[in-house]
Formats: structure tokens, sequence, C-alpha cells
């Protein structure tokens, strides 16, 4: 009997007997829900532990900026002009004093000592060819007149041309973030060259041409200075941190253009830097070429500088102590061949309940406003992973949906402070005033380009 009721009467022969089916439905979804309110099913997705996730991603987003931009290559940043384009400079800097004049002497002639008066009847042609010994020069090329004459009168007049080698430099002021372009005219030497005078002719009386042409550079160097061809500055994008600053000058005649390369203190992700080796289209006059890495680390610092916010209330405003927080996570040109980049950010919860995140990628498409400026337009957002409560946004959208208002507000600054960053033009012409019209944007995986023309106005 006693066998009996231990099989058949006491609890443990009747708990043995049941199904193992555990606790009631009912009891799970009680417990689910409770600690779904408290501390969500998992303690990855407690508040303080996705604030403390969140605000680890923030920091991590941004490195120090460098104390200034490195001074070698790759570079991420360069403008790259061409001869039209460098011709249309030139014909502004020196307006109608072309810096080719003096006086050489000539030798005796029967009617006595002569000297021979050079002048420019032309306006220099910058021309972009091989100076040998010179991988900086330009090549100045223009017609000029002379008058021989005695101290008693004016024996003849005759005419000839030069091309003028002409080395460039560059002047960094690193602490005003300006680089200057400059033509070094005393250390000009000529080239080739024709003059016929009174008989004479250059290419048949090579000794006494040699010397002429010697004398003519050494009078053109004495009476010319330098000539400040074109200052470029750095860029304006927030509180004036990030700096851009030209650091080679490359002469390219096989690509007819020249190349002014320039970096940036931003801290850049490896590989990013340009192909500075291929021409330009026919007809460019000028360009302003990124490398689409730049964006993302310009975001986080803008971020980072409070321009574009980072934290928001459950309005959508900017507020430190606010329940959502904003990462960017990449910056990088769409796949789909249209002109624009995918932003890629989340939108987290770290406060105020089950917490977590949702993953949204949204377009930003490039376009030429009839002022010429790049606008950058965002597009929607669309969820593509989460985490927590971003998880469950993933198949309700709630957690972007009911942030319309934050994802707005974020959407517009992104874009905004981008459009700051890809319109970059900041040159300039000691006197006058250059306006730019945007002749078009093409934007490939290696390389954001900007063709610009210009108009120089000399300034009142």
């Amino acid at each position: 009997m006693l066998l009996d009721r231990s099989a058949h009467g006491s609890p443990a022969a009747t708990r043995s007997a049941r199904p193992k089916s555990g606790p009631s439905l009912g009891v799970v979804l009680g417990l689910a829900i409770a600690a779904f309110g408290c501390r969500g099913p998992d303690v990855s997705y407690d508040c303080e532990n996705q604030r403390m996730r969140f605000n680890d991603r923030a920091a991590g987003e941004l490195t120090p900026l460098l104390e200034g931009p490195p001074e070698q290559g790759p570079y991420p940043v360069a403008m790259q002009i061409t001869s039209a384009g460098i011709n249309k400079l030139l014909l502004s800097v020196i307006d109608e004093n072309v810096p080719f004049s003096g006086t050489v002497p000539f030798g005796v002639l029967p009617q006595g000592p002569a000297d021979a008066a050079f002048a420019p009847t032309s306006v220099p042609q910058i021309i972009l060819a091989e100076v040998p010994g010179c991988p900086t020069c330009v090549v100045f090329r223009l017609d000029f007149a002379v008058q021989l004459s005695s101290p008693e009168m004016d024996l003849s007049s005759g005419v000839g041309f030069a091309d003028l080698h002409v080395p460039l430099r560059l002047d960094v002021d690193e602490t005003a973030g300006i680089s200057r372009l400059v033509a070094d005219y005393p250390k000009a030497a000529i080239g080739d060259w024709y003059l016929s005078v009174f008989g004479f002719d250059s290419d048949t009386n090579a000794m006494l041409a040699g010397a002429l042409k010697i004398l003519m550079a050494e009078e053109i160097a004495a009476n010319t200075g330098e000539i400040l061809l074109l200052e470029v500055g750095s860029w304006q994008v927030g509180k004036g941190d990030v700096s851009l600053l030209v650091r080679e000058l490359l002469v390219q005649p096989e690509s007819d253009k020249l190349v002014l390369a320039m970096h940036t203190n931003l801290p850049l992700g490896r590989g990013v830097g340009l192909d500075l080796s291929q021409p330009l289209p026919e007809g460019t006059t000028l360009a302003v070429s990124m490398d689409p890495g730049l964006l993302l680390p310009m975001a986080h610092q803008m971020l980072a500088e409070g321009e574009i916010a980072r934290i928001y209330d459950d309005n959508g405003d900017p507020d430190p102590a606010g329940i959502y927080g904003v990462t960017l996570e990449d910056v990088a040109p769409s796949t789909t061949g249209i002109q624009s980049f995918d932003s890629t950010f989340r939108v987290w919860r770290i406060d105020e309940g089950y917490c977590g995140y949702a993953e949204a990628v949204m377009p930003l498409a490039l376009a030429v406003a009839p002022s010429g400026a790049i606008t950058v337009t965002a597009g929607d957002a669309v969820p593509v992973a989460g985490e927590g409560s971003g998880a469950a946004a993933l198949q309700e959208k709630e957690l972007v949906d009911e942030n319309q208002d934050l994802i707005r507000r974020f959407r517009a600054d992104l874009a905004a402070q981008l459009a700051d960053t890809l319109n970059f033009s900041a040159l300039d012409i000691e006197d006058s005033t250059l306006v730019f019209t945007n002749e078009g944007v093409a934007l490939s995986g290696d390389e954001m380009r900007t063709y610009l023309n210009f108009t120089v106005y000399a300034d009142e």
C-alpha cells in the first residue's frame, strides 16, 4: 500500500505522470511584457547598456584632427586648370602691363653704338610644354617689336617672338590657410626665339643672337617682379577647424593641365586619394576634384562640432538630454549609377524603456542650382536593419516613422554640410573678383568632380 501510495497518490508521482509542458502561455506573455517594459528581453536592450553602446559608437566616429595637412600625397582634393583656364587667369592679372620690355646694347654699327629697345606687341599665351630642367615651368609665348637706335637717330625697327620659360612657385601660409601660385619672373629664361632688325637675323647670326638673348633675359628679370597668379583658400565649414592647403604643384603638359594638389587635416581612411594623371574632357576650363572618402570624416567632424545635431528629444529637436541619438555609419557614392550618395545612419533610443537602434539608408542626390552651386537633396530614409527597439522598427518602421521630425532635422543638416564641402571654390585674384559658373558635376566611385568656368571682374 505504501508502494501504491507513493506511485499513485504522492505529488511526485502526479508530476511525473503529466506532460512536461512548462509554464502556461499566459504566464510566459506576462513575464515577457514585464521584461519588455522594464529591461527588455535581453540585458543588451537595457537603456543604460544601449546608451553606453551609443556613446562608444559616437566617440569612435571621430579621430582627432591632424596638426596640419600632410605635405605629401596621395591627395584627396585637387584643382585642375587647363591651359585655357591658365591663359584666362593670366589675362586678368597682367592687364595691359605685359612683362616683357627693356633696352640692350646691340653693338657698334657704322653709325656708332646702337641700342635695341624691345616691347611686347601681343599678350602672352601660356603653353604647357616640357621645359628641360624645370618641371614647374610654363612657357609664355609672345610677339615683340624692337627699335634700333644710335644716340643721334633711330636706325630701324624690327620684329620678333620669344618663348619665355617662367618657373611657377607655391607660397604656403599655413597660419592664414592660404596658398599662393606665383610666376617667378626674375628667374625666367628665354627658350626658342627670333629677331629680325636692320638686316640682322637671329637664325643666321648665332653668336650675336646668343649674346642678345642673354642680355634680354637679364633685362626682363631686372625690370619685372614676381607675378601673383592665384590665391587658394580653405574650406568655410563648421567652426573653421578643418583646413585645406595646396601642397604640390604639378605641371602636366601631356594632359594640357596644371594641378594644384591639396591635402586636409581631416583624418582619412586607408586608400583615400585621387588619380591625377588623366586629362580633363575637352573644353574644360577648371575642375575641382574630391575623393568621396572625404565626406564621411567631414560629416563626423561636423557632428562632433555640433553643426549636425547628435542627440534629440522626442519632438525631434536637438537636446543634449534627449532620448534619441544619431550615428553616421557611411557616406558613399550610390551603386545605382544615379548622381547621388547613399548615407547610412542609425537612430538610437537611449532612454525611457526598451532601447536599441534602427539603421536606415538615405539617398543624397546631387544637382546644380540655377545659381551654379551644387545642391544636395536628401530622400526618404529606408530602414535596413535594427536591434532591440530598432529591430521592431525594421518590421513596423515605428522608430523611423515616429521620428520623422528628428530625421528631417538630421537630413537637412547633413545635406547642408555636404553641400558646403562640395562647393569648395576658394579662389582669389588680387584686386579682382572671380565669379564662377558650374558647368556640371560628375560622380564615380573614386572621384567627385565639379566643372567650373569663371569670369574675372576688376575691383573698384
